[in-house]
């Protein structure tokens, strides 16, 4: 007989339970309350407590499972396994440590009412002396929804600063990797600007405000006159780093900045010019807390660890490097419950009709404007002014009542016609260093081009400082002539190896040549337009320089919408104040043969290794030139070992094989065009469900039993990960049955 010194010596002493239980989607307070949003790749971190009797350090072989139910149902892609066990699970772990946490990936659905229920040693593969508290529950979370927010990129060809960036460097999946970790949205609609790159002749360190003026009327007036998505935001990428102070925003809130693609900047002032247009001030913030790079954006190419220390500073510290920054709770609150991101969306003209910051009323319908555009000199307390430009369809500047500045418009017998405030002094704050003013900002606003019948003859800029009378800083009269454009010619200049201007030649260069005058030898600057159908106006360039006589431009065909048929066309506009001439190609033009769809892998980063079961969330951005943000559908996803795996632009998968995946990614547009990116992922071998179902050692009745159950639903009995219980499940358990001992 054993005596029962001897029972409790044999004991187990070793008890595991879940002490903690963070959900994290890049920032999350202690309390656990900082909002989610639904369809979000997502990191849940489990603590587990190791109780031991002669154990210091901790326990080896710990793994744990992760239940989710969403109003009392169990979503699909549940349970969750995890992405780094089994781990050493130490007696005293430290939340500086990714693998100090059992940690899970996975994308919640939209709900209001989602519980988390973890579970240690699920398979009882630790022996422990009590199994009845291994389990922890976070109950009626809310994932929200949050919209798709559109972001257009500019590449700035800087002929000061040595042509065009690198644009691998502004590509999806590189250039937005610090927004699309940092700040969340339903999802990031980051993609080239549809017109081509922005020609910059002039020194962005003196001329920036007219910078900011050009990115946002290609935002505010050029794309959608183009028949393309008018996006909330538009960003301009210039090579190296030629600014005095990283990038530049045209307002606090606004709707347009610039920065750099200094290897060491351009991520972070991405995002962090990006938060200036949201509505966030320069601060001096750490983040106070730890935050997660959920799907490890940054560790490709800057080598950054998924977890963020809380010392590190906020993004909108002014001056700092991608690797010392991340995001605190007050700037990633601002971007979830900005207008801008909800899923309701606001009225074309909330928060200014130009996204810039005026007032929350837009009274005016889309109509003819005249854009008024400049630079306003603080220091000096005047305004140089570009010549304006017509725009169709457009809403007009709604009133600020803040505004430092009314620009005003008159007829030519004096009468006032309209008047707007402004405010110039919101993105006066330098990025270069905290406290540090620029002298010069954008001046920006819309008026309409015709009141009640009267076409406006006349713009005057005045100071508006309240108990002072309003001080005129710049005006633009009507001349007596308007200027006159005569021919105007297409030339090819495609190599001679391509055998003229086959469409859709990779080195196809057109250029655009026009004849041109002004009566009264006023200044000129021509804007260049294409147009594929004869229905819709592309800008190909905007404000270039004409001589008296005309001018020429160069561009790529391959860069814009190929033409209907022999249904192209260009025109040139020129402008000398208030005061515009065009004239268009005499016969259609054929341009190009269509393109395929800009199409990017954002996530998994090249050579990742996972666990069997674990899930990995593919990730993808996918737009079209032509289409533009192509269909959920239309992203498909394969793997060398498994085939098809499914179709989204966020695809969680758990039932990768173990072995060498190659994972291809495939967008595809209406024409038929497609576009495929691959990355090699590794799975390696690990134990997750097993027929023993029961956790008692043996495979039996019982199991047999706990399938039936859960028969066609998703849970801790769906053997084959295949997403159900099913017939597949059932045949493993019969096939593993444990014989009865005799």
């Amino acid at each position: 007989m054993v005596g029962a010194a001897a029972l409790a010596a044999s004991a187990p002493s070793v008890d595991l339970s879940v002490s903690a239980i963070e959900i994290t989607q890049g920032i999350q307070d202690s309390s656990g309350t900082l909002p989610f949003v639904g369809r979000n790749s997502t990191l849940v971190r489990a603590r587990i407590a190791v109780s031991a009797v002669d154990i210091e350090e901790g326990v080896a072989g710990v793994d744990a499972m992760l239940r989710i139910y969403s109003n009392g149902q169990e979503i699909r892609s549940s349970p969750v396994f995890s992405s780094n066990g089994p781990i050493f699970a130490p007696v005293t772990p430290l939340a500086g440590v990714i693998d100090h946490t059992l940690n899970f990936h996975c994308v919640p659905p939209e709900s209001d009412d989602l519980d988390f229920v973890v579970t240690v040693n699920w398979r009882r593969t630790v022996e422990e002396s009590d199994y009845g508290n291994n389990t922890l529950a976070l109950h009626d979370r809310v994932f929200g929804c949050r919209k798709t927010v559109d972001i257009a990129y500019v590449p700035i060809d800087y002929t000061l600063g040595g042509g065009l960036p690198d644009p691998a460097m502004l590509a999806p999946g590189v250039g937005d990797n610090f927004l699309r970790s940092a700040f969340r949205v339903g999802e990031w609609n980051y993609h080239r600007s549809p017109l081509p790159p922005l020609v910059w002749t002039t020194n962005v360190n003196t001329f920036a405000p007219f910078l900011l003026n050009s990115l946002n009327d290609i935002r505010q007036n050029q794309i959608p006159a183009a028949g393309f998505a008018r996006p909330e935001f538009i960003y301009g990428w210039l090579k190296g780093n030629p600014f005095n102070a990283n990038g530049q925003a045209n307002g606090i809130p606004g709707a347009a900045a610039f920065g750099n693609t200094d290897p060491a900047k351009f991520q972070r002032t991405f995002a962090h010019e990006i938060g200036h247009c949201w509505g966030q001030p320069h601060n001096t913030s750490t983040i106070g807390m730890y935050g997660v790079d959920v799907e490890a954006h940054l560790a490709d190419p800057l080598g950054i660890q998924q977890l963020m220390p809380p010392d590190k500073k906020d993004v909108m510290y002014a001056a700092q490097n991608t690797v010392d920054a991340w995001v605190n709770a007050t700037t990633a609150l601002d971007v979830l419950y900005d207008p801008r991101s909800q899923c309701a969306g606001m009225t074309e003209g909330s928060g200014g009709s130009d996204g810039d910051g005026g007032a929350s009323d837009a009274p005016e319908r889309p109509q003819q404007v005249l854009r008024v555009a400049g630079l306003h000199d603080h220091a000096m307390r005047r305004v140089a002014l570009d010549p304006c430009a017509v725009h169709d369809a457009v809403v007009p500047t709604a009133d600020d009542p803040r505004g430092n500045v009314v620009v005003e418009s008159y007829s030519a017998e004096g009468m006032r016609l309209a008047a707007v405030r402004i405010d110039t002094r919101a993105c006066r704050d330098s990025c270069a260093e905290p406290g540090h003013l620029h002298r010069a900002t954008a001046l920006y606003a819309n008026l309409p081009r015709f009141v009640d019948g009267v076409e406006a003859a006349r713009v005057v800029v005045r100071e508006c400082v309240a108990g002072q009378p309003e001080r005129p800083l710049a005006e633009l009269w009507r001349s007596a002539h308007a200027p006159a454009v005569g021919m105007v010619a297409v030339e090819w200049l495609a190599p001679e190896s391509s055998g003229g201007h086959d469409a859709g030649s990779p080195a196809e260069r057109i250029r655009v040549l026009w004849n041109a005058g002004d009566a009264d030898g006023d200044a000129l600057v021509a804007d260049i337009l294409y147009t594929p159908d004869g229905a819709r106006w592309i800008p190909l360039a905007v404000s270039q320089p004409s001589g008296p006589a005309g001018g020429s431009f160069e561009f790529d065909a391959n860069t814009i919408p190929a033409s209907r048929g022999a249904n192209g066309r260009i025109k040139v506009r020129v402008r000398d104040g208030l005061g515009q001439g065009e004239a268009e190609t005499p016969q259609g033009l054929s341009f190009g043969s269509g393109n395929p769809p800009d199409v990017h892998l954002l996530s998994p980063n090249a050579g990742t290794t996972v666990p069997y079961g674990a899930t990995v969330v593919l990730h993808a951005s996918a737009w079209d030139l032509e289409d533009e943000f192509l269909p959920e559908e239309s992203v498909r996803w394969t793997s060398s070992i498994d085939g098809l795996l499914g179709v989204g632009r966020v695809l969680p998968i758990r039932e990768l094989a173990v072995g060498q995946h190659v994972i291809t990614l495939r967008g595809t547009d209406l024409d038929g065009f497609f576009t495929e990116r691959e990355v090699a992922l590794a799975v390696v071998p690990r134990t997750v469900i097993t027929p023993d179902i029961t956790g008692d050692g043996l495979v039996n009745a019982a199991d047999v039993s706990q399938i039936l159950a859960w028969w066609g639903f998703p849970g801790p009995t769906d053997i084959d990960l295949s997403g159900d219980t099913g017939a597949s499940d059932l045949s493993l358990v019969l096939g593993a049955w444990t014989p009865v001992e005799r």
